[in-house]
Order: structure tokens, then sequence, then C-alpha cells
């Protein structure tokens, strides 16, 4: 796919930076990831895939909030996603996002719609990613409750 194929594109808009892997690894807990805890790790060091779910969701919530009037973040539901990591990006690596709706199915006021993302660095694609996701809006889908508690769970600026 080129760049045209994106709904949304951002150029050189997500910096892997040394502090936001050793957050990930601290974050994730995960004994795959030595570098949690290291005080020094080497500029050419790979990140793993789902580094960039943040500024993934971000352009994605973006999106669908162009798509749903009185979009509410906290209506969302991460239903399936799957990552394909062509080659890994590496600390440093400055990266550009491309965003896509692919599909969209609504059933009983629950819209769900599957999001195609890619990263690429230098022109090259690294990461490419497809979510679904659940959007419970409509009277249908007794969302009030929702609403109530949504800001007490979501955290806005961070991953879901």
């Amino acid at each position: 796919m080129t760049d045209g194929d994106f709904t949304h594109w951002l150029d050189d808009c997500y910096t892997v930076e040394r502090e936001s892997l050793r957050s990930y690894g601290r974050a994730t807990r995960s004994p795959h990831v030595p570098y949690a805890s290291s005080r020094i790790i080497p500029r050419d060091t790979p990140v793993p895939p789902l580094m960039v779910a943040d500024p993934v969701f971000k352009l994605a919530a973006r999106m669908l909030a162009e798509q749903i009037p009185d979009f509410n973040v906290g209506r969302l539901l991460h239903v399936s996603q799957t990552v394909r990591q062509v080659e890994p990006i590496r600390i440093g690596d400055v990266a550009s996002l491309g965003a896509r709706i692919s599909d969209r199915v609504t059933r009983a006021g629950i819209d769900l719609f599957t999001v195609d993302c890619v990263v690429r660095v230098d022109g090259k694609t690294r990461i490419e990613t497809s979510s679904v996701v659940a959007y419970a809006g409509g009277d249908e889908a007794g969302t009030d409750l929702v609403d109530a508690a949504a800001p007490g769970i979501v955290m806005h600026g961070a991953v879901l």
C-alpha cells in the first residue's frame, strides 16, 4: 500500500526513545524484555512491535471520532488485533503512521470497525496492524452506565 491508501497519514510523528522502551518493559513485565531495568540500552536495540500501540491507538481514535457523532472513547472496546512485524523498529527511529477504516458493520447499536495501520521508517514498512474495535452507541445500546463509568476507567492518552 502507498501513503495515499490511508485516510490519515502522519509524517515523522513518533520517535522511539530509550526511556519509553524502558517504561514499556516495566509495564508489560515480560521476562523477554531485558532492558526494563538496564541502565544503558544500545541505540540499535530492536523494539517490540507493540511499542507503537499508543500512537496507533490515538490515530485510530481520531479517525473514529470523525465517523461517530458525540464520540466517547469510553465506549470503545478492543475486540481483536493482528500485528505483522516486517522489520523491527529500533531506538532512535522516527516513524510515520498511516491509518484507514477498512470495514464498518452495525448491529443492535454496536458498530464494529476494522482499522488498518502501518508504521514506516525512512519510507519502509516496518509494522502493519489490523484492529477490530466495537463502539457502543445509539439508543439501543443502553450507554448511560458506560458514559457514567468511562471517566474512572479510561486513561486518556494511554493505551487501552
